[in-house]
């Protein structure tokens, strides 16, 4: 009976570990990362904070002004971060699919580097002596300048990484589990 026991017990555990264990650690794993974007920056052992962005720094008016750094109007990178798990592995992701977006999108944020831009924005200087970017639709029919192509460097603001702070989530979090399934 005792023999009984033990292997529903192994049976159990070894459920656990094929499917709810990496549920447990893809799911922690991105409620962590996706709070990188709620907090403008990355926790390793700390919170380390982005860079500020010029439209912030530049004193612009409307929604712009306080929206979140990396959370654009729709927050779809943020809302792109997913878990696919395989047997032995939990794999995270952000933009997998490229969604709205170049294949470097998630990544040029997330580790910083430099973009070729192809020129060709139209713009005006405002009173304050700022170029304000004007989108294609908007400048039809308008003779405003464009953009030359240019390289623009794009700074480190990472989202997704190793997390000493995440790490230990996930083993708390696996610990709890185990000793509410093992009712220890």
């Amino acid at each position: 009976q005792f023999n009984e026991y033990l292997d529903g017990l192994v049976r159990d555990i070894n459920y656990s570990i094929e499917n709810d264990l990496p549920d447990i650690i893809g799911i922690e794993a991105v409620n962590h990362f996706k709070a990188s974007f709620e907090n403008e920056g990355f926790t390793d052992q700390e919170l380390k904070r982005w860079q500020e962005v010029k439209r912030r720094k530049n004193k612009t008016r409307g929604a712009d002004a306080l929206r979140k750094i990396l959370t654009g109007k729709t927050g779809a990178l943020a809302d792109s971060i997913e878990y696919d798990k395989t047997p032995g592995k939990v794999v995270i992701s952000a933009n997998p699919l490229n969604r709205g977006a170049n294949e470097n999108y998630a990544r040029i944020h997330n580790e910083g580097g430099v973009i070729n831009h192809p020129g060709g924005t139209a713009y005006f200087i405002n009173k304050d002596k700022l170029a304000v970017f004007v989108s294609n639709e908007k400048a039809s029919g308008k003779s405003l300048p464009r953009t030359k192509p240019h390289p623009i460097t794009i700074p480190k603001r990472q989202f997704i990484g190793n997390s000493k702070v995440l790490n230990q989530k996930i083993v708390d979090k696996i610990k709890r589990y185990l000793k509410e399934k093992l009712k220890l």
